[in-house]
């Protein structure tokens, strides 16, 4: 039987996922402020307030995303055996659905989120599935322009005005 892990495999070997088990619950947490406690920081909050905000924001996101895909599965980004990232990840028969990719600061802009969604739009082929698709804050410019370099485009349908909707035709 094969795992998920064992059917997204990126080229550089230095790079593996593996399934988020309990123990990774703090790992995701520094995760999450370490990509949300950025933007936060700009509006001024004492550290004790952020410190609360982030935690609220996180326990919301992890609700959110359980009621939102409950199929989904949360896959830690290792490099060289340390996590590094989280990839959030529901598959379907025809679609795969990026729900979430985060990246500790150390691992962005070097490649790691470049072959992993690379790894996933080839595993997601392999499976017979015909678009990758995920959601992005509208406000993330930088991550809509990571993902239009790789081949996503936007759709309109499904697009919110927080959020817009972009996928990758996965020809055979």
């Amino acid at each position: 039987m094969t795992t998920i892990e064992s059917e997204i495999v990126s080229s550089d070997a230095r790079l593996r996922l593996r399934l988020a088990g309990i123990a990774d619950e703090p790992f995701l947490r520094d995760l999450f402020k370490s990509v949300k406690g950025a933007q936060l920081v700009t509006g001024g909050l004492p550290p004790a307030m952020l410190e609360l905000v982030l935690a609220q924001q996180y326990h919301a996101q992890v609700a959110g995303y359980a009621a939102q895909c409950p199929e989904a599965r949360s896959l830690i980004i290792l490099r060289d055996g340390a996590p590094v990232g989280r990839l959030l990840l529901d598959r379907g028969a025809s679609r795969w659905h990026v729900v979430d990719l985060a990246l500790l600061p150390g691992a962005r802009n070097a490649g790691v989120g470049r072959e992993i969604m690379q790894a996933v739009a080839a595993a997601a082929r392999e499976q017979g599935a015909e678009v990758l698709s995920l959601a992005v804050a509208t406000a993330n410019e930088d991550a809509a322009r990571f993902y239009a370099r790789l081949g996503f485009l936007d759709v309109t349908d499904g697009a919110t005005a927080s959020h817009r909707k972009m996928e990758l035709a996965l020809a055979r």
